[in-house]
């Protein structure tokens, strides 16, 4: 009996089993999705599940929500829940609404300087040699004179690769004995932008910074760059952060004045590399949200380029022997020596910076340190220590105090080195020395002034002072005053200059004491595009005349010019042009310096007489053969090129009307702009019953009998409609009021770029 009894329960409870639903599958759904009262997506794709909700991690992204719970696979994908964020669903209306908290967002950096994250990519540069001459002739007292400076530039073996060779070639008089030929600089260089490194064989500049004084030496040396990346900002920057519960408008004041606008979504943003942060000073921001309510958030600051951002590092080591007489007839090497440098940022308000030297016959140590002191201003300290040979140990100490502010700056240093200290060179510093300027705006008014006051190394004592006022008067005149005095010796200045146009100035300068005089100047710059200068010059002073005059040309530069001095009977003439020759695809060319700039090479399909513009100025027009040389493009970083689309004929369609463009330094690259030829006709088109198809309507290309997926061209009044892109045949489809019709026409050869057909009949 009591088996039976548990059968018949088994029976039971297994025909129940067998009569309870299986649990649905997660099914998709397409929705309509809103957040914190925003509409942010209009097809989502969700999964539902029983009523719960999920999304993938793209979607989410896309809502920039931070996912908040452990992913679940759907489906063969992973997808997360939206259950934290209170989700309604909306049958009618096929709708999901959640609210989120600002925390659940994901954080936006925004960035007021005007520049974006992302940059043009460095330019590969064209193969080939440039040389940059600067030739300077002269006479005077009976006797000539001619010099010519030589740069010449290798590249184009790898995008940061440089080789470069420099010298001095002197005819006719040369009192000082210089050699007739005299090298200068000879160097093999290679510079990595993305590692912000520059490493160099041959001749350099010593890299001691603040520490130690700058010295020629031959060797090799390897460093940071940040010149590489001209974009990047090194110093510490405010930033300010702040959260929103909806989509709201955010507007930057720095020092009370407006200096960019962003719009904001719901959740937590910060705003860094803020424009134009220099001293001290107060940021400004002001939050207001699509109801009108507004939140100000007010942060101080103090910035200064002597500090390093945090974890931020320059370093450069560097081997070989110093250089003494630089171009002078004592021109010679010796002295090996082997030294390193680095500076750290180890917080946004300190920087430490180091140098270690040891040469044939001085070693030293240098040591220093930037602190922002509680937002007042930057103290720096220095301490250096040097053992040389035949002058035993030496110290040398420095501080210095500096402040900017919007009310006027300070700055304040005292130096001191013992009899022993030595530099690298073996050089003695001054023993003390104590300096102080400051100054401040008032109006239109800025006031300055400065003292110097110093001890040479041998003892003797210099003390300088200086002062001066500016003021502008109106909106084209411009006054100054100076003070200078210098070992009991005073002498005044007083400048008025008006800008006539904005190339042309005219100016008057009276002094009193040395060198007292009236001066009064004219001159005229060339413009960039190329043109005339001149420049006249008349006074009381030493130099009693001058004029001269000048020409920029897609060649170069020449100048004339012709000077007397009081005490000199005869004139001094003096004829100057500069210029290079370049080697490029194997032909040699002549054009403008190169510089530690850039130049460009613009190529735009074999069209002649089409304006080229640098950053938004006029600049060269292509020759007839599409080609343009624009030359004094920024090094490493973007340069915009542009072309006049307006002076174009009609037939040619351009690609692009700008590019940017980042060349290495003291390079030629090559910038194509992209454009082609076009067939181009205004065609009359008629209805069946005769009338023109109404404006409003449009026409359609049909390729190979499909539909295009182009917009369309718009037809105006009288039933014509401009076509570009016709081949000998085509078919259009026109839509408008009238319904849809067809055309189909010829264009005949012998009516050039743009022609007048009809009118045609357009049919069902």
């Amino acid at each position: 009996m009591r088996w039976r009894r548990v059968e018949a329960l088994l029976l039971t409870l297994g025909l129940c089993g067998a009569i309870t639903p299986a649990r649905a599958e997660p099914a998709p759904r397409l929705l309509e999705v809103w957040l914190n009262g925003e509409r942010v997506d209009g097809f989502a794709p969700l999964m539902e599940d029983d009523g719960r909700w999920y999304a993938t991690a793209d979607t989410l992204a896309r809502w920039r929500l931070r996912p908040a719970d452990p992913p679940r696979t759907i489906a063969g994908v992973a997808h997360h829940g939206l259950q934290d964020w209170s989700p309604r669903f909306d049958k009618a209306q096929q709708r999901l609404a959640l609210q989120a908290p600002p925390e659940q967002f994901l954080a936006q950096r925004l960035r007021l300087d005007g520049r974006t994250d992302s940059e043009a990519p460095l330019m590969e540069p064209l193969p080939g040699l440039a040389m940059d001459y600067s030739v300077n002739a002269e006479r005077s007292g009976g006797q000539s004179s001619t010099a010519a400076l030589l740069d010449l530039r290798g590249f184009g073996w790898s995008t940061g690769g440089l080789a470069r060779a420099s010298g001095v070639l002197r005819a006719g008089a040369n009192p000082a004995g210089l050699p007739r030929w005299q090298r200068l600089d000879t160097s093999l260089q290679h510079s990595d932008p993305s590692g912000l490194w520059r490493a160099s064989l041959g001749d350099a500049i010593t890299c001691g910074g603040e520490l130690a004084p700058a010295l020629r030496f031959a060797g090799a040396q390897y460093g940071t760059d940040f010149s590489l990346r001209p974009d990047l900002v090194t110093q510490p920057l405010p930033s300010v952060s702040g959260s929103a519960q909806v989509p709201s408008g955010v507007d930057l004041l720095i020092d009370n004045r407006p200096v960019g606008s962003a719009q904001v979504g719901p959740g937590n943003y910060t705003l860094d590399q803020l424009p134009g942060v220099t001293g001290a000073g107060e940021i400004r921001v002001v939050q207001r949200d699509l109801l009108g309510v507004e939140r100000v958030q007010v942060v101080p600051y103090y910035s200064s380029p002597r500090l390093l951002r945090q974890d931020l590092r320059e370093h450069c080591v560097e081997a070989g022997v110093l250089r003494r007489g630089y171009a002078s007839a004592s021109d010679t090497y010796g002295g090996g020596f082997v030294a390193g440098s680095l500076r750290h940022g180890l917080s946004d308000t300190l920087t430490l910076l180091g140098r270690a030297e040891v040469g044939q016959a001085v070693r030293a140590v240098h040591l220093g340190a930037h602190w922002v002191v509680a937002g007042a201003g930057v103290l720096s300290l220095q301490l250096g220590r040097s053992q040389a040979d035949g002058a035993g140990a030496g110290q040398r100490t420095a501080i210095g105090f500096e402040r900017v502010a919007r009310a006027g700056s300070l700055s304040a240093t005292i130096e001191t080195a013992g009899t022993g200290f030595r530099s690298l060179d073996g050089a003695r510093l001054p023993q003390r020395r104590a300096t102080l300027f400051a100054g401040t705006s008032i109006g239109q008014t800025s006031v300055s002034g400065g003292l110097v006051w110093q001890r040479g190394a041998q003892g003797q004592d210099t003390r300088v002072l200086t002062a001066g006022l500016q003021r502008r008067l109106g909106a084209h005149w411009h006054a100054g005053l100076s003070l200078y005095r210098r070992d009991g010796q005073l002498s005044a200045a007083v400048l008025f200059t008006r800008a006539l146009s904005p190339d042309t100035t005219l100016a008057a300068r009276a002094q009193a004491g040395g060198d007292a005089g009236l001066t009064v100047q004219a001159q005229r710059s060339e413009p960039d595009a190329g043109g005339l200068g001149w420049r006249l010059q008349g006074g009381s002073d030493a130099l009693s005349a001058l004029a001269g005059v000048s020409w920029l040309g897609p060649l170069g530069r020449v100048e004339a010019q012709a000077t007397k001095w009081r005490h000199d009977p005869e004139a001094h003439l003096r004829v100057a042009a500069q210029g290079g020759v370049l080697w490029i695809g194997g032909q040699p060319m002549l054009g403008r310096t190169i510089g530690e700039a850039a130049a460009a090479r613009v190529d735009i399909e074999g069209m002649g007489g089409v304006g080229v513009r640098l950053n938004h100025r006029d600049t060269a027009v292509t020759d007839a053969q599409g080609r343009a040389w624009v030359w004094g493009l920024q090094p490493w970083q973007e340069n915009t090129l542009g072309v006049a689309a307006d002076v174009l004929p009609l037939d040619v369609v351009l690609g692009v009307p700008e590019l940017q463009v980042r060349p290495p330094a003291q390079t030629v690259v090559r910038v194509r702009f992209p454009a082609r030829r076009t067939r181009s006709a205004l065609v009359s088109v008629r209805l069946p019953d005769g009338s023109p198809v109404p404006p409003g309507a449009r026409a359609y290309r049909m390729p190979a009998g499909a539909p295009a997926s182009d917009q369309g061209a718009p037809f105006a009044h009288g039933g014509q409609v401009w076509l570009t892109d016709l081949g000998d045949l085509n078919t259009l489809r026109v839509e408008g009021p009238q319904g849809l019709c067809r055309v189909r026409f010829a264009l005949p050869p012998d009516q050039g770029a743009a022609a007048t057909l009809g009118p045609l009949t357009c049919t069902p």
